[in-house]
């Protein structure tokens, strides 16, 4: 009697797996019937949202990245920069709408006998559950896109040009004679160059106070010896800047101005010293020997090669 007790409650488990195996499988098969035709309904409008939504997070993000740049309240080179990219920014504000939501999207169930029941209830709740929630999506009319590719394109270059900028001054605030040594080979007049040290500084200011922490004499090739009454045996710092020019490099701005307006009471005179003009902490110089005209480009091309920003 007690064998076939045990007999009835074990045929009594498996015919309770059996229907619970049953009951999963038949719930699945209608969720995953319907999953086709919803998952077809939805298509068209998730696409629209999801493409329209892209457009607007990308243009938030960068938004809010150039936003964040400005919020460092960095110095830049050019000053226009700072207000083109206040421009950019209100304009994308102006043109940004709200995302719309996007209608839930399921994945297809499925069911295995390995299941254990406590599995089989609950992947049998999930397929009942979300059969009716699919019943109850009504599908709106498609989201109007949004074409931001312009006003995109038009803050990111506003962005990168403010950044550049703001490297721009920084490479030429106190930079280092190798950083400027390097730049000024980009010139193709100028012929060489030497930086002044302790023990060969012609005027002596070497990182004294109010000085100058850094001098390159250099030597431009449309100035002839001849032009220069030399002896034969002058290195380029013994020519000094009548031989091409100078890039003096001031530890601030403060140094740098009063340098220059130092060599502006000259202007003029007899002694000759030539074009000097600030930019960041450096006076750039050019030798008296250089037509205006020449001393203007050559300047030109030495700050640019000083501020160019290197991808």
């Amino acid at each position: 009697m007690k064998r076939l007790l045990v007999l009835i409650a074990f045929l009594l488990l498996l015919t309770g797996c059996a229907s619970a195996l049953e009951s999963a499988k038949n719930s699945v098969d209608k969720y995953n019937e319907e999953l086709v035709v919803y998952s077809q309904k939805i298509a068209d409008y998730n696409n629209a949202a999801k493409e329209r939504n892209e457009s607007i997070i990308a243009l938030t993000k960068e938004l809010n990245s150039s936003q964040e740049a400005i919020n460092r309240n960095e110095t830049p080179f050019d000053e226009t920069t700072l207000s083109e990219l206040k421009d950019a920014i209100v304009k994308g504000n102006d043109a940004l709408v709200s995302e719309v939501e996007v209608i839930p999207e399921y994945t297809p169930l499925s069911v295995s006998e390995s299941m254990s029941d406590e599995e089989l209830k609950t992947i049998k709740k999930q397929a009942d559950q979300n059969l009716k929630a699919m019943k109850n999506v009504s599908v709106p009319e498609l989201p109007e896109s949004v074409d931001y590719s312009d006003v995109l394109s038009v803050l990111q270059r506003a962005h990168k040009a403010y950044e550049n900028s703001i490297t721009s001054l920084k490479q030429i605030t106190a930079p280092s004679d190798d950083f400027v040594m390097s730049r000024l080979q980009r010139i193709d007049t100028i012929l060489g160059m030497e930086a002044v040290t302790e023990d060969h500084d012609p005027n002596g200011h070497l990182n004294k106070a109010g000085g100058y922490i850094g001098t390159i004499y250099f030597r431009d090739s449309r100035i002839k010896e001849a032009d220069l009454y030399l002896f034969g045996d002058e290195t380029i710092i013994d020519i000094g800047t009548d031989g091409g020019g100078a890039i003096e490099i001031y530890p601030n701005v403060e140094d740098a101005e009063s340098r220059n307006a130092y060599l502006g009471a000259f202007d003029g005179s007899a002694l000759k010293v030539g074009s000097h003009v600030v930019y960041g902490t450096i006076v750039i110089r050019t030798s008296d020997y250089l037509t205006a005209s020449q001393q203007k480009e050559l300047t030109e091309k030495i700050l640019n090669a000083l501020i160019a920003v290197d991808d």
